[in-house]
């Protein structure tokens, strides 16, 4: 689904390029030495953060990637 609407399909941006979708999560994975799932999991992890207020990250299983870029 674009993911962030939440209709469902996973890799359709419903004609705005502002909607994310699971290429991009692969995509963001693929820079950093992660699966899709890790990538996931860390995007989860991000949410409940914004979600309840907090912005220190809480411990992590199998570590986290390094960002790329600069």
């Amino acid at each position: 689904m674009c993911l962030n609407c939440g209709c469902g399909e996973l890799n359709e941006r419903h004609g705005n390029e502002a909607n994310i979708i699971l290429d991009d999560v692969r995509r963001a994975g693929e820079a950093n030495g992660q699966s899709v799932e890790e990538s996931l999991r860390n995007m989860g992890q991000a949410a409940r953060q914004v979600v309840s207020g907090t912005s220190a990250p809480a411990a992590q299983e199998g570590g986290q990637a390094q960002p790329t870029g600069g």
